[in-house]
């Protein structure tokens, strides 16, 4: 247990020692060229949409909501014009695309290795055949 744990101290300080110099240097780096955080280029998924594109978590859409007939306030007695719901459009079902499966050559056994066999094969008959003779 004892050498556990100084291994796991030895671990973390020559990690610290060595990656601790790198974070500093780069942060040093970063600073003198003069380049903000924020100004540096994302990167991953997020990267890829168009740059005037709106985000999507910085600007939430604000849907009113409706009061249903049963909860309506006896004031609203005016009535409002519906708003036309959008059809309902089911995603196309794909057509059965035929797949070619290329076929795996099946000579590969006798292509490659089959001489080297023949010749092992040979020689173990020709030293069977001289064992057996003494």
């Amino acid at each position: 247990m004892d050498l556990l744990v100084l291994m796991f101290v030895t671990g973390f300080a020559l990690a610290t020692l060595i990656f601790w110099p790198l974070l500093q240097r780069a942060n040093r780096r970063l600073a003198e060229s003069g380049v903000s955080e924020a100004a540096i280029a994302p990167k991953g998924k997020h990267a890829l949409r168009a740059p005037d594109a709106p985000a999507r978590s910085a600007s939430p859409t604000v849907i009113a909501r409706r009061p249903s007939t049963d909860q309506a306030a006896p004031a609203e007695s005016e009535p409002k014009p519906e708003e036309p719901r959008p059809a309902l459009v089911a995603p196309q079902q794909r057509t059965a695309e035929p797949v070619e499966i290329p076929e795996l050559p099946t000579d590969l056994f006798e292509k490659h290795f089959e001489a080297k066999f023949n010749r092992s094969r040979q020689r173990l008959a020709r030293l069977r055949d001289e064992i057996g003779k003494e």
